[in-house]
């Protein structure tokens, strides 16, 4: 082997690797698939991976599956030895004694309600018991950083990824409210309806899964046959502050994230009418935040720690 191919195979993942030991065993990457718990489209790459390092076909396919090449069949042992390694290596970290664990839990959430569940945990009763808590904003990558042990767990409203995680749903918001600059004209209407606000130009905190597409607002006027005057996204409350102020935009919030929002210099915030929500919502627009963890065996957290916290998210609701 080339010093070019020995410098692949040194940069070679050990998962790789594992892909190479379920396919020989299984004759099917399928079967590979749903043994390792990841996607097919995993174990494609891993599987066109090892042919480039390898420089061999490793595999081809044949009626009854796929069939090593030879030089799959010299390989098989040499991994298998190195996969059983690496399997106990695996097995002395999950023995490591409680205190390794982290001195706190790592949460990405959706920015729609980042700033109201951190302070919620910061007025909690139960603060000591859940220990201390980093939150950060819900990203592309997130689910991701789960998955690898960067992030604990997530509340989000899409959870689609290539990864197995597991997803459970913590609620919908119930109640909804508006907000604009304290001058913006809108507060001199005698009543607020969707009507009234797709009169304005729109601004849509995007939560992917949920509106990042089109906002349910978007989906109401399409429905009455009313033009929005302008909509507009931004990916931060920050950002989202500052269109307001600057804009004239209104925009949604929940109504948890209604205390910190009317604290802000030059906004005003109003709750929108219950009648109002459920013709933005209905039965099928409202947001369903998730909860996404790792497989239970790979979390470091205990049970005590995630009853409490979706105690906590679900009170703001």
């Amino acid at each position: 082997m080339g010093n070019q191919n020995i410098k692949k195979l040194s940069e070679l993942d050990v998962f790789c690797l594992m892909v190479f030991k379920a396919i020989f065993q299984t004759g099917h990457a399928n079967i590979a698939a749903k043994q390792l718990n990841v996607s097919a489209p995993k174990i494609s790459r891993c599987l066109n991976t090892l042919r480039a390092t390898f420089d061999d076909e490793l595999f081809y396919r044949r009626q009854l599956g796929l069939k090593p090449t030879p030089l799959a069949e010299f390989l098989f042992d040499p991994i298998c030895q190195f996969c059983d390694s690496v399997a106990k290596i695996e097995q002395s970290l999950l023995e490591q004694p409680s205190e390794q664990h982290p001195q706190y839990i790592k949460v990405a959430v959706t920015s729609v309600m980042l700033s109201s569940l951190a302070l919620a945990f910061s007025r909690s009763s139960k603060r000591e018991q859940m220990g201390k808590v980093q939150f950060v904003a819900w990203d592309n990558d997130s689910a991701d950083m789960i998955h690898n042990g960067e992030l604990d767990f997530g509340v989000a409203f899409d959870a689609s990824s290539e990864h197995p995680l597991v997803v459970s749903s913590l609620g919908s918001i119930s109640e909804v409210c508006f907000a604009a600059a304290e001058n913006h004209p809108i507060w001199l209407s005698s009543a607020i309806t969707l009507e009234t606000i797709c009169g304005y130009h729109f601004l849509c905190l995007d939560g992917k899964g949920f509106n990042d597409k089109l906002d349910p607002l978007e989906v109401y006027a399409r429905q009455i046959g009313r033009e929005i005057e302008n909509v507009s996204r931004v990916n931060t409350r920050m950002e989202w502050y500052s269109h307001l102020l600057t804009m004239d935009s209104v925009s949604f919030l929940p109504c948890s994230e209604a205390e910190i929002a009317q604290r802000l210099p030059g906004l005003s915030v109003a709750k929108l009418p219950a009648e109002q929500v459920a013709l933005l919502h209905g039965e099928c627009m409202s947001p369903q935040f998730l909860l996404i963890e790792a497989q239970q065996e790979y979390r470091r957290y205990s049970t005590e720690q995630r009853h409490l916290f979706i105690e906590l998210m679900k009170s703001l609701f």
